[in-house]
């Protein structure tokens, strides 16, 4: 009987310990680097490796107008993470805050069809059934359907993409618009890493008569200090020596 009372007693501990540790956890789709915690948010910075020569027009998630230098950085402030990324956008001479839908319109991250619009941006949801969602939605913007500028051709595939030195493992889309009656055919490749959902590599570009030109290489992904880990890892911590105390106090009784 009493054995049994010291058993319960430690499991009971154990389970409190394990309690304490998971309050924090948040169920997602992105990866949970991604997710806004109480020590601060993650920062996504990109290098510009090319960009047009002349000012771009936000129209979607902004105003005014954006122009970067090649070699200067891009910067994402992750503020916020639901069914799209919230976040805060450095890019050239401007700074706004926006969303990744419709930041990936305004970049042409994305190809934006008429009847299914295909808008990945920065950050994709990740595990195998949302990439296969975005694999199919990827295809289905560029269809040659009756009405749909963007028809085109789309391929995509998993490569290992290197970026600043780092390998990452990628789905990888490439986008050929059919040329249209004005100006020169949309091009996009995009790569994605598979574990994070971040954009490792884009090279973008279109013209109706200016032409554009966005080419971005993944430079860092920088968390914040996880203090909530760090103190659920000490109550375990704190826990698994109360129980080895308790039971050996338990036992020499």
């Amino acid at each position: 009987m009493r054995a049994m009372q010291e058993r319960a007693l430690i499991v009971a501990l154990i389970a409190a310990c394990f309690l304490s540790a998971s309050v924090a956890a948040t169920p997602t789709d992105y990866n949970s680097v991604l997710v806004p915690k109480s020590s601060g948010n993650t920062t996504i910075t990109w290098t510009v490796l090319n960009s047009s020569n002349d000012a771009f027009a936000l129209y979607w998630s902004g105003t005014g107008a954006w122009l970067a230098e090649n070699g200067s950085e891009m910067v994402f402030k992750i503020t916020g993470v639901e069914e799209d990324i919230e976040g805060t956008l450095t890019l050239g001479n401007k700074t706004w805050s926006s969303n990744d839908t419709e930041i990936a319109m305004d970049l042409t991250l994305s190809v934006w069809s008429l009847f299914d619009p295909w808008l990945p941006g920065f950050v994709v949801k990740i595990g195998e059934t949302n990439l296969n969602v975005l694999n199919s939605t990827a295809f289905a913007a560029a269809a040659r359907v009756s009405g749909n500028y963007m028809n085109g051709t789309m391929t995509s595939s998993y490569e290992q993409v290197v970026a600043g030195e780092v390998e990452y493992d990628c789905i990888v889309f490439d986008y050929v618009q059919d040329p249209p009656l004005f100006g020169e055919p949309q091009l996009t490749r995009l790569a994605y890493d598979v574990e994070t959902g971040v954009l490792v590599k884009a090279n973008t570009s279109y013209s109706f008569g200016t032409p554009y030109l966005l080419v971005l290489e993944l430079s860092s992904i920088s968390p914040p200090i996880d203090f909530e880990f760090w103190l659920a890892a000490s109550v375990l911590a704190a826990g698994g020596v109360l129980v080895v105390v308790i039971a050996v106090v338990l036992r020499r009784r």
